[in-house]
């Protein structure tokens, strides 16, 4: 009798060690996913005295424009 309970636990313990990391890897796939961010309009702007930029947009986010802008 004490063979069959330490057999049922064994076989217990084992199909939760095997459970708990085929869950971790869904939940660490769905955390990875990530929708791609969404681009700043960094338009730059001529005044009447020449070029003044974009005052609302930072060095790096202009680059970025300026990058996809170039590409269509």
């Amino acid at each position: 009798m004490r063979s069959l309970t330490s057999l049922i636990a064994m076989l217990i313990a084992a199909s939760v060690a095997v459970s708990i990391p085929a869950e971790a890897a869904k939940r660490k796939a769905l955390r990875s996913w990530k929708p791609a961010p969404v681009l700043k309009d960094c338009t730059r702007l001529n005044g009447r005295y020449g070029y003044y930029g974009n005052p609302w947009c930072t060095p790096a986010e202009q680059r970025a424009w300026d990058r996809a802008t170039s590409q269509r």
